[in-house]
């Protein structure tokens, strides 16, 4: 309805013009220098009309012919993230495989409108590292920090990892240290750090990153515990490999937690390490005295049975009374066969130590009980007990 009045009114408007134009057409005149052109108002105003039309149409081709320029463009861009996408999806999945060349080629030429050129130039690092082509995995990740200067952890990381891997223990502990500074509770870096420290058997360092690593939990409690432990008796052998004074041991000794100078693990190891100087064995004896009180310990009950005190005799009756306690303990009879050796009682040594195998065969006690056959002149009861303890170890 309203599209019919529009017309009725567009016919009535083109009538009224009609013979307006006919009573009176008017003139136009367009004048340039010496020329001019006349003509009626009418056509003029119909000649404008086209004009305005050709400009109107003229302006929507070039609209078109942009917008066609801008969609081959688009396409144009689309295409090659497309193929810069394919090349780098194909690299990681020859990386994967373990085809290292072509993974480092594809991930190269995927680097061309990469989304993220980060993945390649790390991808692309790994790979060369895997041909031990160590110079191109450095330029890879200098390039990597070049274009994206902002994941300077990730590539720290990247480059530590590898150094690492290819047994560049100092080097590595330098990149993570570095990243440290940055970043000091970074779980990744803290947990390579863990394995170089130990790696590098550098008790001390470890010891200094074990808060890091409980803070950031990357150990549960009792992975830290025996961790801690761990270190601690490694430690503990070191200064006694070292130190030639005792006294060095003991300071050290007074530097451990007072909870780990009441294990027994602990105790053993220092109290091994001790062993090794002169004129320690009575200070050793209260120790296992006092420990073994409290916590049984057969490591420490046999240490006991190998000291060498001015008073064997008082030692062993110490050890007969553990017996009342432990009656069947393999380890504390070998202590006491033993005990009795040192004190010349050699039907009582041969009795614990015959009591010990009965409860547990080992290759320790074996020994023990030829060493003492042997000494008795029974050479070749000796040499068949030698060769059954030998027999355990097959």
């Amino acid at each position: 309805m309203r599209r019919f009045i529009f017309v009725i009114v567009i016919l009535m408007v083109s009538v009224w013009l009609g013979l307006r134009v006919a009573e009176d057409p008017g003139l136009a005149l367009l004048a340039y220098k010496d020329w001019s052109i006349e003509m009626p108002l009418w056509f003029a105003g119909i000649c404008l009309i086209v004009f305005m039309l050709i400009l109107y149409y003229f302006a929507r081709f070039l609209g078109g012919v942009k917008t066609s320029f801008y969609r081959l463009e688009n396409w144009l861009h689309f295409r090659r993230k497309n193929k810069s996408y394919n090349k780098t999806n194909r690299g990681l999945i020859e990386l994967i495989e373990g085809h290292w060349h072509n993974a480092e080629r594809y991930l190269l030429k995927g680097l061309d409108q990469a989304d993220a050129p980060l993945i390649n130039y790390l991808a692309a690092a790994y790979a060369a590292h895997a041909q031990g082509a160590y110079d191109k995995r450095d330029r890879y990740l200098r390039q990597a920090h070049d274009v994206v200067p902002h994941a300077h952890i990730a590539i720290s990381l990247t480059q530590a990892q590898l150094q690492f891997d290819q047994g560049q223990l100092e080097q590595a502990l330098a990149t993570l240290n570095h990243l440290r500074t940055l970043s000091p509770l970074q779980r990744a870096a803290l947990k390579l750090l863990q394995k170089i420290y130990i790696r590098l058997s550098d008790w001390q360092g470890l010891l200094t990153l074990l808060p890091s690593l409980r803070k950031v939990k990357l150990l549960s409690h009792d992975q830290a515990e025996q961790l801690e432990q761990h270190v601690y008796q490694e430690m503990l052998a070191s200064i006694a490999h070292k130190a030639t004074d005792v006294k060095i041991l003991h300071d050290f000794w007074k530097t451990i937690p007072r909870k780990l100078q009441k294990n027994p693990r602990i105790i053993y190891c220092y109290a091994a390490q001790l062993k090794h100087y002169p004129d320690t064995a009575i200070e050793i004896e209260g120790l296992i005295n006092k420990t073994v009180k409290k916590h049984w310990d057969t490591d420490l009950v046999k240490l006991y049975g190998l000291l060498t005190t001015p008073y064997p005799q008082k030692q062993l009756e110490h050890a007969e009374k553990w017996l009342k306690i432990y009656p069947e303990q393999p380890a504390l009879l070998l202590t006491l066969g033993r005990l009795c050796m040192h004190c010349q009682l050699w039907g009582k040594a041969r009795m614990y130590l015959q009591h010990s195998l009965q409860q547990e065969e080992s290759v320790e006690t074996y020994a023990e009980y030829g060493r003492l056959v042997e000494h008795l002149g029974d050479t070749p009861a000796a040499a068949q007990i030698y060769r059954d303890g030998l027999a355990l170890k097959v």
